[in-house]
């Protein structure tokens, strides 16, 4: 392997394999709602308005999040695409870079507390890994947060080995990033690992140089002007939005459903980690017995990596409001201790071996499942499933063979496999393959042509179907109305009118069925599966007054 991860190689191998992991999926995967075609929908109209301060969804502010990852996305469709076209995959690309940032960020990390070797593994493994992956190919906060959070993580790792002044402008840098995509998440990594250390090691002399006064005030510059020029817009809404209504409610209780018990975190982590949760309990093991050794640079490197893992976590953990993404800022920090297990595969007892597979096989099946289901389940085609999750299911299980056998070398080569086959079978395949969860995409494609057909543009588009993604298929002048709402308006159009009904109603709203069925020129329906509200749906899209369009 010394070839392999020689010199710049081992850099662009690790963004390669990144990139190929997120990618998949990126050009074929239709918006997902909510979270992703509502940050899209709100970057479209930055760019159709001019306006780069204030954040909306249609009329409705937008305020829970700042600015940074809007930002991010209006470059890369500026440079790349328009507002107009709604090609979805450009609005993803920043998604792209930040999960290559947090895998560089990984290996960046792990040459200053391991060997080269062992951090390039960590690295590989984390870039191909199943949360990373997932979250680099959606067009949302995550994998930027992942990015910039574990580059920050990085430059604490090099002031640790005597980084300077250099790396203290990294860390301030990234920190204030970390703020502008997604608010106090990087600050609260990074502070809670600071605090440990300190408390953990009775020293802090290693952070002089994050007191270098150009660093905070860099920090600054990035942070306050839109801060500022959103609180005089707004007049002090943005805090209200983002600490009252955002941030206090996943701390009281499971916002907007997303509630678990304790634990949710580490009963997903088999999965989620993928493939390197294949080598992590014997890195923990190592990880035990170089701190049960006393006082050495490696203990001092798994003391950093507890640091970071472990107050958080249990931040988390402990939050009401928890979704799978959340820990991924930690995810670095556990492939670097896997990385410690992989270089130690074959010294590590067969107790920690045995857990590992315990937890792969356990996580590859659920996976696997979920591959198969996501075709059969939603429309596609039993060949597809067999084949994708067959794909899929033999790497694992090839991957399972050689950790058994501690053969490292193949047992990462597969695991890399394994990794890169997930990405590709679940979302560049099946995904794609299951039209059901493309309820969005296929309504507004029939709404087009019936449009076209027509020889007209509408006055109104209309929808008492609300999924955000619609929005962004059709444009923000598509109007999300109550059925009886758009009922009314319906039946008091003049001219040409586009409806979209959700026919999951109620028995109150049948009585304004009568008004909708008036008039109209052309009707199809689509049916397809709201997994937003987990639900059968079946949409009817209607023109009407094509006589009077002009």
């Amino acid at each position: 392997m010394d070839q392999l991860i020689a010199g710049r190689r081992a850099w662009w191998i690790i963004g390669a394999l990144a990139a190929l992991s997120a990618f998949a999926g990126v050009f074929t995967i239709q918006p997902l709602d909510r979270d992703e075609a509502r940050y899209a929908q709100a970057t479209a109209q930055m760019l159709e308005s001019g306006d780069f301060v204030e954040i909306n969804f249609q009329d409705a502010p937008r305020h829970k999040k700042p600015v940074g990852i809007y930002w991010m996305q209006a470059v890369a469709v500026g440079l790349l695409s328009d507002a107009d076209s709604r090609q979805i995959w450009a609005y993803r690309l920043p998604s792209v870079i930040g999960a290559m940032l947090a895998a560089l960020g990984c290996f960046w990390a792990g040459t200053r507390l391991m060997s080269r070797e062992a951090a390039f593994v960590a690295a590989s493994l984390f870039a191909v890994s199943v949360l990373l992956g997932a979250e680099g190919g959606i067009a949302k906060t995550d994998a930027m947060l992942a990015g910039v959070t574990t580059l920050a993580m990085a430059t604490l790792v090099q002031l640790r080995h005597d980084g300077g002044r250099q790396a203290a402008l990294i860390f301030w840098v990234m920190l204030a990033l970390g703020i502008l995509v997604k608010g106090p998440v990087t600050p609260m990594v990074a502070g809670l690992t600071m605090a440990t250390l300190i408390v953990w090691e009775r020293r802090m002399g290693w952070l002089k140089p994050l007191l270098f006064w150009p660093g905070p005030i860099l920090a600054a510059l990035i942070i306050l002007p839109w801060f500022v020029a959103m609180e005089l817009m707004i007049e002090g809404g943005f805090i209200r939005a983002a600490f009252i209504d955002d941030l206090a409610p996943k701390l009281a209780s499971g916002d907007e459903g997303h509630g678990a018990w304790p634990g949710y975190h580490l009963l997903t982590l088999s999965a989620l980690t993928l493939p390197f949760v294949i080598f992590l309990v014997p890195g923990l093991w190592k990880a035990a017995s170089v701190l049960r050794a006393g006082e050495s640079e490696a203990a001092r490197a798994v003391r950093f990596l507890i640091a970071w893992i472990i107050p958080s976590w249990i931040v988390f953990e402990l939050m009401p409001t928890k979704l799978p993404h959340y820990t991924l800022p930690l995810y670095a920090a556990l492939a670097l201790l896997a990385g410690l297990g992989w270089e130690n595969l074959r010294s590590a007892p067969r107790w920690s071996r045995y857990a590992s597979l315990a937890l792969g096989i356990a996580g590859a099946i659920a996976l696997t499942a979920l591959i198969f289901l996501a075709v059969t389940r939603f429309g596609g085609t039993q060949v597809i499933a067999w084949g994708a999750a067959g794909i899929f299911g033999l790497l694992a299980a090839g991957l399972m063979v050689e950790v058994f056998r501690r053969r490292a070398f193949s047992a990462w080569a597969l695991a890399i496999l394994t990794g890169l086959g997930w990405q590709i079978m679940m979302r560049g395949v099946a995904i794609p393959s299951a039209p059901d969860l493309d309820l969005s995409r296929r309504a507004a494609h029939v709404a087009e042509q019936m449009i076209a057909a027509s020889g007209n543009t509408p006055e109104a588009i209309l929808s008492s179907y609300t999924e955000p993604s619609l929005v962004f298929a059709l444009g923000t002048d598509t109007q999300l109305l109550a059925f009886d709402v758009l009922a009314s308006r319906v039946s008091g159009a003049t001219g040409l009118v586009l409806s979209i009904e959700d026919t999951a109603r109620s028995e109150a709203d049948l009585i304004a069925l009568e008004q909708i069925e008036s008039g109209v020129c052309a009707r199809q329906e689509v049916s397809g599966f709201n997994y937003s509200r987990g639900q059968e749906t079946v949409l009817i899209v209607r023109l009407h007054n094509c006589e009077q369009g002009g």
